[in-house]
C-alpha cells in the first residue's frame, strides 16, 4: 500500500504530493522521498559553503554582526 511512502513524500516536500504519483508503487515513492531528503541536504551544504566564500570578501570586525543579522 502506497500510504506510507506518500506519508514521507508529503513530508519532505512540505506540501501534498501531486496525485499522479499515487501511480508508482511504495519502495518508489520512499525513494522519491529519500532523493527529495538528499537534494535538499545538498543544497543547504552548498548555500552554506558559498556564504563562507562570500564571507572571506568582508572585513573580519564585520563578519561577525553580518552573519547574525543574515542568521
Amino acid at each position: 500500500m502506497p500510504q506510507d511512502g506518500l506519508k514521507a513524500l508529503a513530508s519532505e516536500l512540505r506540501d501534498t504530493p501531486p496525485s499522479s504519483l499515487g501511480e508508482l508503487s511504495d519502495e518508489q515513492l520512499r525513494d522519491l522521498a529519500s532523493a527529495v531528503r538528499d537534494a535538499r541536504h545538498r543544497q543547504a551544504a552548498e548555500l552554506a559553503a558559498a556564504a563562507d566564500r562570500a564571507a572571506g570578501h568582508i572585513p573580519r570586525l564585520l563578519r561577525g554582526p553580518i552573519r547574525k543579522v543574515l542568521g
